[in-house]
């Protein structure tokens, strides 16, 4: 499961998935603190960011 973080409200990380869906993540679920339009991904237990994806989405909203 993939998707962008949309926005962060309090303990809840709101996720918008690939397919559009929305989704609420309890922030206790993520390896990391997250932040908004970072690109998350789901494990088999947890949620992580993709680091380099987040990077890659940013320099292209730059250029645009």
């Amino acid at each position: 499961m993939k998707g962008v973080v949309d926005r962060v409200e309090g303990n809840v990380v709101v996720v918008v998935l690939d397919d559009g869906d929305v989704i609420d993540v309890n922030t206790k679920e993520f390896k990391a603190i997250v932040k908004e339009g970072d690109v998350v991904y789901k494990d088999c237990c947890s949620w992580d960011v993709d680091e380099e994806e987040t990077l890659n989405r940013k320099r292209s909203r730059e250029v645009s």
